[in-house]
């Protein structure tokens, strides 16, 4: 019995892991398409003034 309770608790925690990687991904996958939405609308950002080196 605890053999069985361990195993599924360990697929449980593996599964949960496994969701939560893709829910990541899927968020990256769509804050990048929208800042390759807004790219397209308005252009790229404008450079960083503080960027200039002298």
């Amino acid at each position: 019995m605890t053999a069985h309770t361990l195993a599924g608790a360990g697929l449980f925690l593996t599964g949960g892991a496994f969701f939560q990687v893709i829910a990541f991904g899927l968020d990256a996958w769509r804050e990048a398409r929208r800042e390759r939405q807004i790219d397209d609308t308005l252009g790229p950002p404008a450079p960083d003034p503080s960027d200039n080196t002298k």
